[in-house]
């Protein structure tokens, strides 16, 4: 199992070497594990340099830095091994939890003083939001 060389060129710089199985690897889960920990480097590196805002915009640019990490980590999936399905599995559902995290971080928070139209206006924010997440949580 080799990784797709799309996927390296597109990860950051600093995600080579745990993107790169062993060259000695006799077996496929290397290359397994090394996908997983590339999606996961790659993930991070993409979502650091978002500005994200409660918007569709914002929702449509983490799907689009999400895009090959998650194909990646379906690539572990389908391949069914006993052991890096399930490591790929946590490691997508923590993923896409994380999107969902930073987006409902996209809305400034609340302070002890944020009462009256501010705090309606917050809870509308969170309000809007929540049913744009439900497809992140619900795979």
């Amino acid at each position: 199992m080799s990784l797709p060389i799309v996927a390296r060129a597109q990860a950051p710089a600093d995600c080579a070497a745990v993107g790169t199985p062993p060259a000695s690897a006799v077996t496929p889960q290397p290359a397994m594990s090394a996908k997983i920990s590339l999606a996961l480097c790659q993930a991070e590196g993409s979502f650091g340099a978002l500005h994200l805002a409660p918007d569709d915009a914002s929702i449509a640019a983490m799907n689009s830095a999400a895009a090959p990490s998650l194909q990646l980590l379906d690539e572990v999936i389908h391949a069914g091994d006993a052991t890096f399905a399930p490591i790929a599995t946590k490691a997508k559902a923590g993923l896409l939890v994380a999107m969902v995290v930073r987006m409902r971080n996209s809305i400034p928070p609340i302070t002890a003083t944020t009462v009256g139209p501010a705090l309606a206006q917050h809870d509308q924010a969170h309000a809007a939001l929540e049913p744009k997440l439900a497809a992140w949580l619900n795979q």
